[in-house]
């Protein structure tokens, strides 16, 4: 998952309120920002596929209502409900090529059991979501990122070729002019321009597109200015499993993946700029922030239009304007779905041209393809990771623009060979656990979580040390960082544990360069990350009795990192050699 860089902090936290006319003026903008943007996908998707204008005007509806109401479940916070911050619902472009070809080949009735089945295991990802850690990785989220990308692409570019054809040089003057507004305001513009990027380049493109006869208003003017879509609920909403559903499936399962891990890089995003106070990452924000995702594209797949995901404007949104505040995304839900009963103003939307949608897609995947490349990066380039990357690229390109060769298969199959994000990221995986498994074998222990398991502790990872290669000094430093884990984290001795025997698993591995143990317990409440991060900032001479093993602890490791989930507690110190 990325991690955006963190801001300063910002005016007002989540559970601070502005005054009204802020909350208000501040929603309001963001929900203008967002509205035309969030709409490309749906009706790319649509014209794309060839359905009627009625269900055109459905799905603009639909989506509208679908991510307003997701965008008001992640403000809330109940239960299992909720990220209790400010995090605004997006449509995924990366589910475009994927969603016309779910209408093309089965209709909508495939493209609802597919939303469906896919929101489903979004969930079912949210609440195992510790186990997926070391599958899907940042390398692997990355590639897949710009695979994706290239999918959307080779959308693009097939529209702008079959539009160009029919209405002249109109098409890809209003292309570029969307494209170098777009790419113009986000890289150069003033800061304060940027967030309106979107809106003003979708604005310049249609007018330069309206200049060549090219802007049709017939939809806005016999639109009226309030009520439902004309059509009403569409025709052949239901649920299909035929080959089409079969083929799809496994694609659509892992664009799940990816929806899961883009939402928790989102999460992450959001919880460190929308505090004033560093504090280490809640994974189990996390996890609900994906699981809400997931109830919000099971309104979308019964809506039948395209599942939704996370966008990274509210993290600008709120570094401009420094409203984290859960009052302003109120609003914003509020003001998406206001907007889905007023045809006037999203039939204005829906009505914007074919190029301008391509040009402004094209740009997006830009962005989207260098925010992959940039996450990759980040984690490492090593030769092997760099081969799984270069490979898994060129199987997902090849897929998309019709490269790889089409074995004898029944169609099914082969259709299934022409899905690059299937192809390529399934490649990805592939390569990433067969680089884990030739690679060094990690060590693993298993005890109850209890100071008498010491001893065995100990001795496990002198064994550790031996086969890693540790030299004395880092060995004695992580032998004495996991006593104070230990420690820290045990009952205390002669105490009933919490909630009944408590289990840990310690898991080591690392060269002569670094000694690297990871400890996995059942979930508790305090974050260990946080508590050294506050002793830190305040740096007492003379320790509190209860924080003396989180001094040691500080001192030994190098890095501690507390993620928790609600399943488990996932510690993991890193030790450089002195």
């Amino acid at each position: 998952m990325t991690e955006p860089p963190v801001a300063a902090g910002p005016r007002y936290e989540p559970n601070e309120r502005p005054p009204l006319l802020v909350t208000a003026g501040l929603g309001l903008q963001f929900a203008a920002i967002s509205a035309a943007d969030l709409l490309i996908a749906p009706v790319t998707v649509a014209r794309s596929s060839g359905v009627d204008t009625a269900y055109l005007e459905w799905m603009v509806f639909a989506t509208l209502v679908t991510v307003g109401v997701g965008s008001l479940l992640q403000v809330v916070r109940v239960g299992p409900v909720g990220a209790g911050v400010l995090h605004p619902m997006y449509t995924s472009f990366a589910a475009i090529p994927l969603c016309i070809a779910a209408l093309v080949d089965g209709g909508p009735a495939t493209l609802t059991t597919l939303v469906l089945v896919s929101a489903v295991f979004q969930v079912v990802i949210a609440r195992r979501l510790f186990l997926l850690r070391r599958i899907v990785t940042p390398t692997v989220y990355g590639t897949v990122l710009m695979i994706v990308a290239l999918a959307v692409a080779s959308v693009m570019f097939r529209l702008l070729n079959m539009d160009a054809a029919a209405a002249g040089p109109g098409v890809p003057a209003a292309a570029l002019v969307t494209i170098a507004v777009v790419v113009g305001l986000s890289l150069r513009g003033p800061k304060t321009l940027r967030l309106w990027a979107p809106l003003l380049s979708i604005a310049a493109g249609s007018a330069c597109a309206a200049a060549f006869g090219l802007f049709d208003t017939e939809r806005v003017t016999r639109a009226p200015w309030a009520g439902l879509p004309p059509g009403g609920w569409p025709t052949g909403l239901g649920l299909d499993v035929g080959t089409a559903f079969w083929t799809l499936l496994p694609a659509f399962l892992f664009l799940s993946v990816i929806f899961a891990f883009q939402m928790g890089g989102a999460s992450i995003g959001l919880q460190r700029v929308s505090w004033r106070r560093a504090r280490a990452i809640d994974f189990r924000t996390v996890q609900q922030t994906i699981s809400t995702a997931g109830l919000s594209n099971l309104a979308a797949g019964l809506a039948g239009t395209v599942p939704n995901t996370s966008g990274w404007t509210v993290l600008s949104f709120i570094q401009i304007t420094g409203a984290a505040s859960r009052a302003v995304g109120y609003c914003i839900g509020g003001a998406f779905i206001a907007l889905a009963f007023l045809p006037k103003a999203s039939g204005l939307l829906s009505s914007i041209p074919d190029p301008v949608i391509a040009g402004f897609a094209i740009a997006t995947t830009a962005f989207l393809f260098s925010e992959g490349m940039r996450i990759v990066v980040r984690d490492g380039l090593d030769p092997a990771k760099g081969l799984v990357v270069g490979i898994s690229l060129l199987v997902g390109a090849s897929s998309d623009f019709g490269l790889l060769p089409q074995p004898d298969l029944p169609p099914a199959y082969v259709a299934l060979l022409g899905s690059g994000l299937t192809t390529g990221g399934i490649t990805a995986i592939i390569l990433t656990l067969l680089v884990q498994v030739t690679g060094q074998r990690r060590l693993r222990f298993r005890s109850r979580l209890d100071v008498a398991a010491l001893p065995d502790l100990n001795a496990f990872l002198a064994r550790a040390a031996a086969r890693c290669g540790w030299s004395a000094s880092t060995a004695a430093r992580v032998s004495a960082a996991a006593e104070e884990i230990l420690l820290t984290l045990a009952p205390p001795e002669g105490g009933p544990p919490e909630g009944g025997a408590r289990r840990m698993v310690v898991l080591a591995s690392g060269d002569d360069e670094a000694a690297e143990l990871e400890v996995i317990s059942a979930a508790g409440e305090q974050n260990l990350e946080d508590r050294v991060r506050q002793l830190q900032e305040h740096d007492l001479e003379t320790p509190r009795a209860q924080d003396l093993s989180l001094h040691l602890l500080q001192h030994y490791a190098s890095s501690v990192r507390h993620q928790q989930y609600h399943e488990a507690d996932v510690i993991t110190i890193r030790v450089l050699p002195r």
